[in-house]
């Protein structure tokens, strides 16, 4: 299997060479290429199409956000990875809803990130905990909710980064049936999408004991 092609976009250059030294140890993944500023970052994107863009928001000349928009106006298949110091209720909810695949904070670790890397590029959802902490609301903000056992259990594996067909093949039921049970789960706790859900869960699983 071919090694996942990532691409870099962040400005600063001592994270930057840190990035590719950390990619250049994983056997199954591949630096293709680096931006400095937003503009390359949709270039390169576009032209090369690697599996995961890694995207700072806090580029020079065409933001984070002004790249996702431009992807997806020219209708990317290019997943995306938002690695950033940006971790205010607004940016997280605006790069969600945009599309990214992902977000973490640019302090997260090594393993974290990798792990997002690679469950993005397989087309799953990562949510770091501290991101899902900073927009989710507190427990007691939500509506009092009763989720059925099933539905419980899909939120679970949706805090896990599954899609829709690794939870009905998990289950053994059909991929429309978790689909409807992730739609009637977003209904019933009034959430707007499934990336805010996955932060929901991922939330709920951190304020959990054990």
């Amino acid at each position: 299997m071919p090694p996942i092609q990532v691409l870099i976009a962040e400005d600063h250059a001592l994270l930057v060479d840190a990035l590719q030294l950390l990619l250049a140890t994983q056997p199954d993944l591949h630096c293709a290429g680096v931006a400095r500023n937003g503009e390359q970052a949709r270039d390169l994107a576009l032209a090369l199409q690697p599996d995961v863009l890694l995207l700072d928001l806090g580029l020079p000349l065409l933001d984070g956000l002004g790249v996702m928009e431009s992807l997806r106006r020219a209708k990317s298949s290019v997943r995306v990875l938002v690695v950033t110091a940006r971790l205010d209720a607004q940016s997280v909810r605006a790069a969600l809803a945009l599309g990214a695949a992902g977000y973490l904070p640019k302090n997260e670790d090594s393993d974290e990130l990798l792990l997002a890397i690679r469950r993005v590029a397989e087309g799953r959802r990562h949510i770091s905990g501290a991101i899902a902490q900073v927009f989710v609301p507190e427990a007691g903000a939500v509506p009092e909710v009763a989720l059925t056992a099933s539905e419980t259990t899909i939120l679970q594996l949706v805090g896990q980064g599954m899609t829709s067909k690794e939870i009905s093949q998990r289950l053994d039921i059909s991929e429309a049936t978790a689909r409807k049970h992730r739609e009637n789960i977003r209904r019933k706790l009034g959430i707007r999408n499934s990336a805010e859900m996955a932060a929901y869960a991922v939330r709920v699983q951190a304020r959990s004991p054990g």
